[in-house]
């Protein structure tokens, strides 16, 4: 009885500890989004810059995420930035996005 009662309250916590990191990654998302944005914009701007913007932080690791979100436009970030858009999979993104 107790082991069902502890798979029960361990099932019900679960879906909260789900919501809490789903609303912590859309955090760090939106923060990294502000310092790309502008970093991007700086060589491509309007739309284009948006949807290019979009492919990088839909293509950087969480790490890289955070990176961006906490350091700002260091130059070490700008570095990264350009980094992340050289990878296939964001050149991919950002063909699709700007055709």
């Amino acid at each position: 009885m107790k082991l069902i009662a502890t798979l029960t309250a361990a099932t019900l916590t679960l879906p909260a500890c789900a919501v809490v990191e789903t609303a912590a990654v859309d955090t760090g998302r939106e923060a990294a989004k502000a310092v790309v944005g502008p970093i991007v914009a700086d060589t491509i701007p309007g739309p284009a810059g948006v949807a290019i913007t979009n492919c990088v932080i839909d293509n950087a690791s969480g790490e890289e995420l955070f990176a961006l979100g906490v350091q700002g436009a260091t130059p070490e970030n700008i570095t990264l930035v350009s980094n992340i858009l050289s990878r296939p999979e964001t050149v991919t993104c950002a063909t699709s996005a700007l055709t």
